[in-house]
């Protein structure tokens, strides 16, 4: 950033060469008095007009400075809150898929394997939402974060679904030892590995571009 004082420092040098001339000047005219001081004049009323521009720029650049940090802040402010957004979903989706939570036939739709109604899906909107106001403060390409969400969004929609398919013993799965093998589930906790990851690795990217 450049330093806002940097013009009035110049400035004043300028002004101080100016009188220094203006003062040799006078000497070398000592016997015309009268336009010696007419030069000062001129010199002194070019310095308060120099003067003035330097205190009106200061003052302009100052203004610009005050609200580059201003939105500076607010953007910080909005990528705080979409990372804390974003550390609910994961906690939120490690108890539903992982935790105690999960306990097929609460709701018809949870029987059919949709997020409707359940606290991942209510993170997952929050998230959304949060998404859609970092776009509108910072994204250049339209919603970049409100589609990370969404992809979040739809692999863990994808992933209740292949939940449901295992508890009530999809044909499709291996079993090995006992233990119930379905690929297409491990492909999916993969992918929202893999995106949870990304999305929180752009975070703190984005986040050190504006500290």
């Amino acid at each position: 950033m450049k330093n806002p004082y940097a013009p009035g420092f110049w400035c004043a040098i300028a002004a101080l060469v100016l009188l220094s001339a203006t003062y040799f000047y006078g000497i070398m005219l000592a016997h015309q008095i009268d336009t010696a001081l007419i030069f000062l004049d001129s010199a002194a009323a070019l310095i308060a007009v120099m003067a003035i521009v330097v205190v009106a720029v200061a003052s302009v650049q100052g203004q610009r400075i005050k609200k580059r940090q201003c939105e500076r802040g607010k953007t910080l402010v909005l990528i705080w809150d979409t990372k804390v957004a974003l550390r609910r979903v994961e906690t939120v989706f490690d108890r539903y898929f992982w935790g105690s939570y999960w306990q097929p036939g609460r709701t018809f739709q949870e029987v059919m394997g949709e997020l409707t109604g359940t606290p991942l899906e209510k993170s997952l909107e929050t998230l959304k939402k949060q998404c859609l106001e970092l776009d509108k403060q910072i994204a250049e390409d339209g919603r970049h974060w409100l589609n990370n969400a969404r992809e979040l969004s739809d692999v863990a929609t994808a992933m209740a679904r292949e939940r449901y398919q295992l508890d009530f013993c999809d044909p499709r799965a291996e079993v090995t030892g006992g233990a119930v093998i379905n690929r297409d589930f491990e492909v999916l906790v993969y992918t929202w590995t893999a995106r949870l990851k990304s999305f929180d690795h752009q975070l703190d990217e984005i986040e050190v571009q504006y500290s």
